[in-house]
């Protein structure tokens, strides 16, 4: 039933499983993510933990993550006296500080851009949002590091929707809570870098902004002096009330990356890459 898919107890995602558990407000406490590498299936599966713990004024102001059963990090979120999440801080296993996020909102409350500072270092990593007809059109992320050249860069993100689908699966968080399960389902990073994963369909959604069913995205890495281009396209297929059913996935672009060499030294391999997937969706209730 709709009402089932609005307040789901468990969301499939092809192989992908999230058992979510409520509060008496019908808010999530307890999200359980099992999930598989597409780029290795045959591994097992990560299981991720989340419980969610609120303040007076009924805002997530704690989670928790616990990865194979073993705490990984936790989470402290601040918040303005309109309710907006404007901090939000990580800790490690031993309860250090590792990294915080701070947000900005133009004047009518809209998120324009989050920064990223991690312990230990200098670089801030910086997210900023553009937006039309009520969706995000695009996302510029500066100070993004690149483990193969040790250098940092810059990346762009261009989105487009499908004008007449409207996106029906509620979002529990959005905004930089969001990022928390969006990140962890794909990349391990607050920044997050969209490749494989169907976030529009969780739980969670980057921005509030987002009401249509996503079409495409375009990634254009400005690295190695040139512009590394990826592009994602979307397709769906949805149920008698609209909720998606099939989600299918083609993904396209260029690996560059220096390599060493037998001989000492690194060679600038460029490889190009297409790829695609197909997982159906399903909505349990308890």
């Amino acid at each position: 039933t709709a009402a089932c898919k609005k307040r789901p107890g468990q969301i499939a995602f092809g192989r992908d499983i999230s058992d979510i558990i409520y509060n008496t407000q019908d808010k999530p406490i307890k999200i359980t993510t099992t999930s598989f590498n597409p780029s290795f299936p045959a591994e097992p599966a990560v299981k991720r933990i989340y419980t969610i713990e609120y303040n007076a004024q009924g805002n997530a102001d704690k989670i928790t993550k616990l990865v194979d059963n073993k705490e990984q990090s936790h989470y402290q979120l601040e918040y303005n006296s309109s309710g907006k999440l404007t901090k939000q801080s990580e800790f490690n296993a031993n309860g250090i500080l590792t990294s915080y996020t701070t947000v900005q909102y133009d004047n009518k409350g809209v998120l324009t851009a989050i920064v990223t500072h991690k312990e230990n270092t200098s670089v801030e990593v910086t997210t900023a949002y553009q937006y039309a007809d009520g969706n995000l059109i695009k996302k510029s992320i500066h100070n993004l590091y690149d483990l193969d050249s040790q250098e940092y860069f810059n990346a762009d993100y261009s989105y487009s929707y499908f004008p007449d689908r409207k996106n029906k699966i509620k979002p529990y968080f959005q905004g930089p809570l969001g990022l928390i399960f969006i990140s962890d389902l794909s990349k391990q990073s607050l920044q997050y870098l969209p490749d494989a994963s169907g976030y529009q369909l969780f739980y969670a959604q980057e921005t509030s902004f987002e009401n249509k069913m996503l079409k495409n995205i375009e990634i254009i890495a400005h690295r190695y002096n040139t512009r590394d281009t990826a592009n994602v396209d979307f397709s769906y297929d949805y149920d008698d009330e609209g909720f998606p059913t099939v989600q299918r996935g083609s993904y396209k672009n260029i690996i560059r990356r220096y390599v060493p060499t037998p001989f000492g030294g690194s060679a600038f391999l460029v490889t190009p890459l297409n790829k695609s997937d197909i997982r159906t969706i399903n909505f349990s209730c308890n």
